[in-house]
């Protein structure tokens, strides 16, 4: 998990999300990649670098090999993979595991998730500005002047989006469209759905699952 001495630093939020652009290194995180354990054999593990300029998300099974499932960069961005209901159980669950408070996985995945509608899109806005409140790291007035999402303050783009969630058997859901920029596609057989729909099915369904 993330070095509590680094979550509750702000401003390694603010670079983690590319709000603030300076100059500055991580080192610790190039050596030791962020792990959230979901269950006894399977983690997430997330691959910072030591600048952020290229974050991705792999998938470790019990025998220790990696499988990226999403990437984002500036550039070629494939990030969404995760579904809202999916992050949030995701972020629960780690956060029980590792015994931290729920905001940070949350906050560190949030990047991850892929919405395809105005109110999917508002649901994952007001969780991840939850999660800020709850974290204590931002005042009331910073939160109430937290820039809007391009897509919500300009609705008339959502008539050019083209990206969609849909389950398709045996794949189950995937994510796809024009603009999907998601690995989790029917289309794209490197990505391990197997293995995936296993650790969805161990997810502790509801529940708060962690400290908040």
């Amino acid at each position: 998990m993330l070095d509590l001495t680094l979550a509750h630093d702000k401003t390694f939020w603010a670079r983690y999300d590319w709000r603030l652009q300076d100059d500055f290194a991580y080192p610790e995180l190039e050596e030791e990649p962020i792990s959230l354990p979901v269950t006894d054999e399977v983690s997430l593990v997330l691959e910072t670098g030591d600048d952020f300029s290229y974050i991705s998300l792999l998938l470790e099974d019990g025998e220790g090999e990696l499988t990226e499932i999403a990437w984002d960069d500036e550039a070629h961005f494939h990030p969404f993979v995760l579904r809202l209901d999916e992050w949030q159980r995701l972020s629960q669950q780690t956060a029980a595991r590792t015994g931290v408070p729920e905001w940070i996985p949350a906050l560190l995945l949030q990047r991850f998730v892929g919405y395809d509608s105005p109110a999917e899109l508002e649901a994952i806005v007001r969780q991840g500005m939850e999660m800020r409140q709850l974290s204590g790291l931002y005042s009331a007035d910073e939160l109430a002047a937290w820039p809007a999402h391009p897509l919500l303050a300009e609705p008339y783009l959502w008539d050019r989006l083209d990206r969609h969630w849909r389950e398709q058997p045996p794949y189950g859901w995937v994510c796809e469209g024009e603009d999907a920029y998601s690995l989790r596609s029917a289309g794209n057989p490197d990505f391990p759905f197997g293995a995936w729909n296993r650790i969805l099915g161990n997810l502790d369904g509801g529940g708060d699952g962690g400290q908040r």
